[in-house]
């Protein structure tokens, strides 16, 4: 059977080669490991052993936000290693204290990148899993759904879709659900037939959401659903809300067309 690979996370998936980014993050783990390789015996020392730890944060941070479709990566590995701080009243020694285990904890995190590598889905598995769901459902509906409100992720998806129709009619259409719908893909006075689509095209994307309003606006937040089909909901969710995005509203009769921007003015005594 031809499986996707698990993922570890949503929108977690590789931008580049597997391969070349198990290498990239061998080679990121052997350059942190260098600054554990020597203990600083000067407070100069110690100084350039914080500038190079900072560099090697940085230049690691910007290539993983190239191997993964996610920045959640690099905002990660960066982010502040929390450490049992030092007693030590010498500032010196307190770095000495600190300094090794704070490299560690940035160790131990590229070490699980490299272990997920595995598994993470890379292109072209990747960017399907990644365009499976839009951005506004994932982040309207994701928090409920990792928390197995499934019922409640639907509603949100659901409310998401019908804010964008709503904010595509300019709120011109005082109409919820399926109605609203009807109103706004009305062939002859609605804001929402674009004159790009045929009769047939805009009837088709009318009766899907028309549908998809019919079978899930109202349920209840704590309706039972199990997580397959959760998810199956929310790709639906994901393409309706993708297609509403390509739809260019048509121009209200007797709408006067917009003036072309002013010049900016031009002040005297900026002039040569």
């Amino acid at each position: 059977m031809n499986q996707l690979p698990p993922v570890p996370a949503i929108g977690l998936t590789l931008a580049v080669p597997k391969e070349r980014v198990e290498q990239a993050i061998d080679e990121m783990i052997l350059r942190g490991r260098s600054l554990l390789q020597r203990k600083a015996d000067s407070r100069e020392m110690m100084d350039q052993l914080k500038r190079q730890n900072w560099d090697w944060v940085v230049q690691t941070s910007n290539s993983l936000k190239e191997y993964f479709s996610s920045e959640s990566v690099s905002l990660y590995f960066a982010s502040n290693v929390y450490i049992q701080p030092s007693l030590k009243l010498d500032e010196f020694e307190r770095d000495l204290d600190e300094f090794p285990p704070i490299v560690m904890g940035r160790l131990d995190r590229l070490n699980g990148f490299r272990k997920m590598v595995a598994v993470i889905p890379e292109p072209p598995c990747g960017d399907y899993i990644d365009a499976l769901v839009h951005p506004r459902i994932y982040h309207a509906a994701w928090k409920a759904f990792e928390l197995g409100q499934h019922g409640q992720a639907i509603v949100l998806a659901v409310k998401e879709i019908e804010d964008a129709i709503s904010l595509l009619v300019s709120g011109n259409i005082n109409a919820t659900g399926v109605e609203l719908v009807r109103q706004a893909f009305d062939q002859e006075n609605g804001p929402l037939a674009s004159l790009e689509s045929t009769a047939q095209e805009t009837l088709g994307i009318s009766d899907l959401l028309a549908g998809f309003f019919e079978r899930y606006k109202g349920l209840p937040g704590n309706a039972p659903f199990s997580v397959a089909q959760t998810a199956r909901v929310l790709s639906l969710a994901s393409y309706l809300m993708s297609t509403l995005e390509a739809i260019h509203p048509r121009q209200a009769e007797g709408a006067e067309e917009q003036a072309p921007p002013e010049k900016p003015y031009e002040f005297e005594f900026l002039k040569e």
